[in-house]
């Protein structure tokens, strides 16, 4: 199931930030923080310093299992 999930195209993905960065800090460093996207049947999370990297990607199932566990 992995290998299908990291076959999906997602290159074109609009990624959302869930946090507001460094506003209204004096702070010159960024803070780190995910972006995530979603597609059929899952969902990538990466981070918001190296977007260039592979993202993570999980299936629905897993985020799911995992959301119901915290």
């Amino acid at each position: 199931m992995k290998d299908d999930l990291y076959g999906i195209d997602i290159s074109g993905a609009a990624w959302t930030t869930p946090c507001a960065g460094n506003v209204g800090t004096e702070s010159d460093e960024e803070e780190s923080c995910m972006e995530f996207t979603r597609f059929p049947g899952g969902i990538a999370i990466r981070d918001s310093k190296q977007p260039g990297m592979t993202p993570m990607r999980f299936s629905d199932a897993e985020l799911s299992a995992f959301l119901g566990s915290v």
